[in-house]
């Protein structure tokens, strides 16, 4: 009943040899069935690291304010995992 769009600009970068990282961020849009929509702001950081040719461990810290664009108010998430490419 509910979707965001999150439109964000952002950066990357490497960290040696098998390493990367990234920050992006932006404007992010609420709909929600029967409600006025609402304008947040949302960023996300994150990193990855290749642990073997056919494995990677990520990590990532995502936030998003309320509509009101008040830090206090931040919903924030963490995100990790081991991708295996077979």
């Amino acid at each position: 009943d509910s979707s965001l769009l999150e439109t964000h600009v952002g950066y990357e970068g490497e960290l040696g040899e098998d390493a990367s990282w990234y920050i992006q961020g932006g404007p992010a849009f609420g709909f929600e069935a029967d409600e006025e929509n609402t304008q947040m702001f949302s960023g996300k950081v994150g990193a990855s690291v290749d642990l073997s040719e056919d494995l990677t461990g990520y990590g990532e810290v995502s936030a998003l304010s309320a509509d009101d664009w008040d830090a206090s108010d931040l919903s924030l998430g963490v995100k990790a995992g081991l991708p295996y490419r077979f």
